[in-house]
């Protein structure tokens, strides 16, 4: 076994101490930024919550956009709702009921 000094990074998950205030933070900021960039959605702006209040998505019958690319997205957003941004969870799981038929809505 190796000691490589203090922890920076796990798995993408940037590790910061305060042994001072006894605190740990962790940040997926690089991962999201890069995501968002793959994207095209760099220039998005952030809103308090990840979900619009009472927008209702409707069930498509046939897909009107690529599905494939629909649940990468998707899939890119689920890593940081698992690891540190768990207020995507609702967002996440309300647009992974429409990966089979997937619109500009959703």
């Amino acid at each position: 076994m190796t000691d490589l000094g203090k922890m920076g990074w796990i798995l993408g998950i940037r590790v910061t101490r305060n042994r001072e205030k006894c605190t740990i933070s962790l940040s997926q900021k690089k991962f999201i930024n890069d995501t968002l960039e793959r994207y095209g959605m760099q220039n998005a702006h952030p809103i308090s919550s990840p979900a619009l209040a009472n927008k209702h998505l409707l069930k498509l019958s046939s897909p009107t956009i690529d599905t494939k690319a629909y649940q990468r997205v998707l899939g890119s957003l689920m890593y940081p709702m698992l690891a540190t941004q768990p207020d995507l969870t609702y967002a996440v799981a309300t647009l992974g009921q429409h990966t089979a038929n997937p619109g500009p809505d959703h």
